[in-house]
């Protein structure tokens, strides 16, 4: 009785202490009746899958779902392209060199790209035209398998495509192996032409480069001639290619390693209260035996387990994340062994000289009021967001009338979403599996509400509206029951943690060998996939963790806390970029954000316009507690004494309040007295704006002097009308922006119009096609900071 009472105990403790966070939410087919279901206008191309499965849109292969497949596929350090004319099969490229764009001043460039080549060139001789599948993808995320094949014939290669792959691999199934290269074949195995047997073959090209091609499974016998090299038969046999190490034991560990090969991965989480970890258990083929050999990324090495992976001397570059170095292991486990515990505030109350005019201006900004019309869904997102936390900071304060006429306000809004009452409410696609809005499912609309019909965004988006229901249900938990069902789709639609909900792709955003999410969703992308706001996927991390802890979730809150772990340590190291940086090129390092990130390059830009205040401010909005563990004080010093400060004054409209809410961080007295006054973002109160500078933990009150506060109500914002020159609604004259107007955006009251000045950026600018920016009929119905139509809108 005594041992089996021990082992109840041990049993209970260890489920408290570690709680696996990959489990489902749901495993409910989304609702057709509340939720419409759609073919999707996109539909996936050389897709055959002999499993079924959700398909995943914003990982690093959707390039050869999409169009006619040109666009490459970047592994990390490889990159592929399929070869859609002669010599057929795949290319490879390997050069690890960046390639640098223009000045911005002595100190930085404006972009780095890493150079693609095809280095070589692996197909058959019995491809006269050639066709690609796709056969398998993995679950998570981080594989895929393609077939070439020549139809009528027997002859094809399969290619397992695996992130970090410290090989290329292509299994043979009677066809005869083509080697080429767009260089000059020097020598292989030391001959300069003439028949060559064996099972590992040196090819030195011009370029300096040496090329391993091993054979797993018996000799082979190849000739060297006309610059190539040609199997003299049919084999059905695994090869695979690698770039040589310019160390000789690092060689060695490549022809020790080069049996056993990765075919995908499967992922294990768990969290143990302030610590988690994540592991990664490959999945592998050929000589089970050996051990894998693959490479890692800088965020993996900082917390690899060294009882799961060990390092060598193997090394190269990736495409866009620096130095890559191989470790041998069957699993990877990394551990974050200091999660966050950021509850709804911040971790220290205001300081007193400054709680009076936050408490004045909280009672100014809820009697004014947030309007929540409902239009796309980020800048309603950035709405409904915006007024709960000022119901937050009423409750606060004890403001009981403001905090239960904010809550009320709130929830009567948030019902017309949760019933699918607003114009462009969401659809089921059952080609892609997830939600998208129903703005951009018609003809030419594929980048209405930023492309969220097309997947782009939706971590951006649907983070603001899981914070938002996280705040409401830790204010009013009676509200949990009616809201669920909706958030925690929006959760499975975009970070659906298991492989037993089939009804979502398992994280369609968050790539863990990346360690971040990718925003682009269902578009081509010579350069790969790509992120520019880091501090909205945090918001999103930190939402999912507040959704857990406000309807007592473990599971999703933990997951939310490793996942911010994991995102915060990527972002310092790839992102956002201090003097001490070793891993992002010195050229760039300088620019201290990257701008858009993608794969293969980082661009220091945005989407929307080349202002610096939107390069740096796209990556602080919105200010929250979490913000403090992801920007931190060093790093925002150097920001600011670089760029920010010195382009702060001439900022264009809110962007000036989301520098300032930064800039607190190292000099809360004077952020706070400038965002006494800013002008607003669209996503922020100037209660929060002061509330969030009071909390700041240095004791830097600034020099100027604070002006009494005052209750009086007053407006924040205002819209004018633009100024008009003629061409608003005829202009380009390809097809006039007016013309371009959703019904979707139409029925919420907005229109477009032809801007020239959207060429330095703006709110609503840029909107499905250059130069088109979304304007509101009639700003006092919209809470977001369009300008005011023209009138022949």
């Amino acid at each position: 009785m005594f041992l089996l009472r021990s082992l109840t105990i041990l049993i209970a403790i260890s489920t408290v202490i570690s709680i696996d966070v990959l489990v489902p939410i749901s495993t409910t087919r989304p609702d057709s009746t509340f939720y419409p279901n759609i073919v999707h206008p996109r539909q996936p191309q050389r897709l055959k899958l002999s499993q079924k499965r959700p398909l995943h849109t914003n990982k690093f292969y959707t390039n050869p779902l999409l169009g006619p497949g040109s666009n490459p596929i970047i592994t990390h350090p490889f990159v592929l392209f399929m070869n859609l004319e002669s010599p057929y099969g795949i290319s490879i490229s390997c050069t690890e060199q960046l390639s640098f764009g223009p000045h911005i001043d002595s100190t930085r460039v404006k972009y780095f790209i890493n150079v693609i080549l095809k280095n070589i060139q692996v197909s058959a001789t019995e491809f006269s035209t050639q066709k690609f599948e796709i056969i398998d993808v993995d679950d998570p995320g981080f594989s895929l398998t393609l077939k070439m094949y020549q139809e009528n014939s027997q002859s094809s290669i399969i290619m397992p495509i695996v992130r970090g792959m410290a090989y290329v691999t292509f299994e043979y199934n009677s066809a005869t192996p083509k080697i080429s290269t767009t260089h000059a074949i020097l020598s292989v195995n030391g001959q300069t032409s003439g028949r060559l047997t064996g099972k590992r073959f040196e090819i030195v090209l011009n370029n300096q480069q040496t090329w391993i091609l091993y054979t797993l499974n018996g000799d082979i016998t190849l000739e060297f001639r006309e610059n190539q090299l040609f199997g003299t038969q049919s084999i059905t046999n695994v090869l695979r290619l690698t770039k040589k190490q310019s160390d000789s034991y690092a060689n060695s560990l490549l022809d020790t390693h080069v049996s056993v090969y990765p075919i995908g991965c499967q992922l294990k989480a768990d969290v143990t209260d302030s610590k988690g970890a994540y592991t990664f258990i490959w999945e592998r083929k050929g000589d089970l035996t050996k051990t894998l050999l693959h490479y890692t990324l800088a965020h993996h090495r900082q917390v690899m387990s060294s009882n799961s992976a060990t390092g060598t001397p193997i090394q190269s570059q990736s495409s866009s994340k620096g130095p890559m170095i191989g470790y041998i292991g069957n699993v990877w486990i990394m551990i974050e062994n200091s999660l966050s515990t950021m509850g709804f505030l911040a971790p220290r109350s205001p300081a007193p000289e400054y709680e009076d005019y936050i408490v004045a201006q909280l009672k100014k900004d809820i009697t004014n009021g947030v309007n929540l019309a409902i239009s796309d869904y980020y800048f309603t997102g950035k709405a409904f967001h915006k007024l709960a936390l000022l119901c937050l900071l009423a409750d606060y304060y004890r403001e009981t009338s403001l905090r239960e006429q904010c809550i009320k306000t709130l929830e009567n809004a948030f019902d017309i979403l949760i019933t699918g009452k607003n114009a462009n409410a969401l659809r089921y696609d059952t080609t892609w599996s997830g939600f998208v809005s129903a703005a951009g499912l018609a003809p030419q609309q594929e980048l209405a509400d930023f492309g969220n019909s097309y997947y782009n965004d939706h971590h951006y988006h649907w983070g603001y509206y899981i914070q938002t229901g996280a705040l409401i249900a830790h204010l009013d938990p009676s509200y949990i029951p009616k809201m669920k069902n909706w958030i925690e789709g929006l959760i499975r639609d975009s970070n659906n943690p298991s492989i037993q909900d089939t009804n979502f792709p398992q994280f369609r955003y968050f790539d863990w060998y990346s360690g971040h999410s990718w925003s682009q969703g269902l578009f081509e992308s010579a350069d790969g996939k790509d992120q520019e706001s880091t501090s909205e996927e945090v918001n999103f991390h930190y939402g999912l963790a507040l959704w857990g802890l406000a309807t007592q979730s473990k599971t999703l809150e933990g997951l939310g806390r490793l996942m911010l772990a994991i995102a915060k340590r990527s972002i310092q190291t790839y992102f956002l970029m201090d003097n001490d940086n070793k891993v992002m090129p010195k050229e760039f390092i300088a620019n201290k954000v990257t701008g858009i990130f993608f794969e293969n390059k980082a661009d220091y830009a945005t989407w929307f316009g080349a202002n610096p205040e939107f390069i740096h401010g796209i990556q602080m909005l919105p200010s929250t507690p979490i913000t403090e563990e992801v920007r931190l004080p060093k790093f925002v010093q150097e920001e600011w004494s670089t760029i920010v400060g010195k382009i702060v004054g001439s900022a264009v409209g809110g962007w000036k309040s989301i520098l300032y809410t930064n800039y607190a961080i190292i000099n809360r007295g004077d952020a706070f007295n400038q965002l006494l006054t800013a002008p607003l973002d669209d996503g922020l109160t100037r209660t929060w704006a002061l509330y969030w500078a009071a909390t700041r933990p240095n004791t830097n009150n600034g020099t100027g002097t604070l002006p009494t506060p005052t209750t009086d109500p007053s407006s924040s914002t205002t819209s004018t009308a633009p100024v008009t020159t003629g061409g608003e609604c005829t202009m380009p004259l390809d097809g006039s922006c007016t013309s371009l107007t959703s019904p979707g955006d139409a029925a919420a009251g907005l229109g477009m119009y032809y801007d020239p000045k959207c060429a330095q950026g703006g709110v609503g600018c840029n909107h499905i096609k250059p130069n088109c920016r979304l304007c509101a009929k009639d700003p006092a119905m919209i809470n977001n900071p369009f300008v005011k139509c023209p009138a022949c809108v």
